[in-house]
């Protein structure tokens, strides 16, 4: 099954993300022209102002070396030559206007001005002017138009509209590109996880290796379908395991209990109905091996770990199987140390523990020797079992931990499960540790370790 078409999705979000930077980007070159602008008028009005208070500090200069006469023809020089775009004028104390090129003072101007917009009544002048009281009651008055800001903003307004349209390009482009090729690595993963979905365990995502965010995210996915392949093709194993191990027992126990009906001896019906529980105890047992297999496998017996002295942990194991392995003629030794505390699952991991001290006793000749050795290793613990019995074949120790795999009954002739091992071995997974088989000449040594 095909994923479903991601076409229509992947145009609008490009769409809504490109338009949303374009947006951006203009309101930004939009703030930084204002700014810009409001800067120079501020820079141009400080040098305007400037400009003329040094003019009226001249005028003033020109009056007190030169008398009020040469004031006025400087005054005049200024109106002839000013190229239209100053303004210059004087009066005396009387207010009348003695030389410059204003028809009429301005209203509402005070004699003694630093900085002042006017606009003539003509309409000719639009600027800044500065007035000042010099001597003998003249009042001159200096100005210059906006032709100054004017031409700033038109230079400033080009340079800013073809900055902007530069700006909008390139943003717009590399929005584009940017937005296409995080949708495109997205639509990678959300197409894996709808392969999944569909049913297509075996699907991957194909930039695991190109590292970067979403390589990580990818080799993070990877990992995860990893884990649920795994346990999808544990749980179909066990599936398909307990339909061919467990007709068999399930149906001795029918075959069992329906002798009993048809027996008309207590006696004989008694001894059906006994062997039927037999099968029925067998039958459960399974069951709650493959349990504990399963809650280890897909790490919800996490949840039920706690600190726990695994010294007496292996004590406690010791004097369960010590009266066993004195029954079969075999010297149960233990080798344990000082306390080591640990974050482990304690029923699974005595379980574990039991499983293998179990099995060695079952092995091991009469008048042998079974070991078991709890030791620290690093941050973690080891638990080893040596015993001098048959042993297993290096070809076949893999096969060992597998579940419903029952070698036992090929070197010994005895009966089991075959899930002994493949519970321990859940349980040093569990634990980020594992389990190893090894030749102890004569015999088997396994050795379980156990990394927190």
């Amino acid at each position: 099954m095909t994923a479903a078409p991601s076409a229509p999705w992947t145009r609008r979000w490009s769409a809504v993300i490109v338009l949303a930077a374009l947006a951006l980007v203009l309101a930004a070159c939009a703030a930084a022209f204002w700014y810009a602008d409001a800067q120079g008028e501020r820079v141009i009005a400080a040098q305007q102002r400037d400009a003329l208070s040094n003019e009226l500090d001249l005028l003033a200069q020109v009056q007190a070396d030169e008398g009020d006469l040469a004031l006025a023809r400087a005054i005049a020089r200024r109106a002839a030559f000013g190229g239209g775009t100053g303004l210059s004028a004087l009066r005396n104390k009387d207010g009348a206007l003695v030389a410059g090129d204003l028809d009429a003072w301005p209203s509402g101007l005070a004699a003694d001005e630093a900085w002042a917009r006017v606009q003539t009544i003509d309409g000719r002048f639009h600027g800044q002017v500065a007035t000042r009281t010099l001597a003998r009651g003249y009042v001159a008055l200096v100005g210059d138009d906006d032709d100054a800001f004017r031409d700033f903003r038109r230079g400033i307004s080009g340079a800013m509209w073809i900055a902007i349209a530069i700006v909008a390009v390139s943003c717009l482009g590399l929005a584009a590109a940017t937005t296409n090729f995080v949708l495109q690595r997205v639509r990678r993963l959300s197409e894996v996880a709808a392969r999944v979905s569909a049913g297509d365990f075996s699907a991957r995502a194909p930039q695991a290796a190109m590292g970067g965010p979403f390589g990580e995210i990818a080799a993070a996915q990877n990992a995860m379908l990893d884990r649920i392949e795994n346990l999808i093709v544990g749980l179909r194993t066990v599936t398909d395991s307990l339909a061919h191990d467990l007709r068999t027992p399930l149906a001795q126990v029918r075959r069992r209990l329906e002798l009993g009906l048809t027996e008309a001896a207590p006696d004989a019906k008694q001894a059906a109905l006994e062997d039927a529980l037999t099968q029925t105890d067998k039958t459960l047992a399974t069951f709650t091996a493959l349990v504990d297999i399963a809650r280890a496998d897909g790490g919800l017996s996490r949840d039920a770990m706690a600190q726990t002295d695994l010294s007496e942990l292996a004590h406690a194991v010791h004097e369960l199987f010590e009266p066993l392995a004195e029954e079969r003629g075999v010297a149960l030794k233990a080798e344990i140390g000082a306390p080591l505390v640990l974050s482990v699952h304690k029923p699974l991991l005595m379980q574990a523990m039991s499983n293998l001290v179990h099995n060695a006793i079952k092995h091991a000749p009469a008048n042998s020797e079974v070991t078991m050795a709890l030791t620290r290793t690093g941050e973690g613990a080891e638990f080893v079992v040596a015993d001098h019995g048959a042993g297993i074949p290096p070809e076949r120790r893999a096969d060992a931990v597998q579940r419903f795999k029952r070698l036992d009954a090929a070197h010994s002739g005895q009966d089991g499960l075959g899930l002994g091992l493949a519970i321990v071995d859940a349980c040093a997974r569990l634990h980020g540790g594992a389990l190893s088989l090894e030749d102890n000449a004569p015999g088997l040594r396994a050795r379980l370790r156990i990394a927190h």
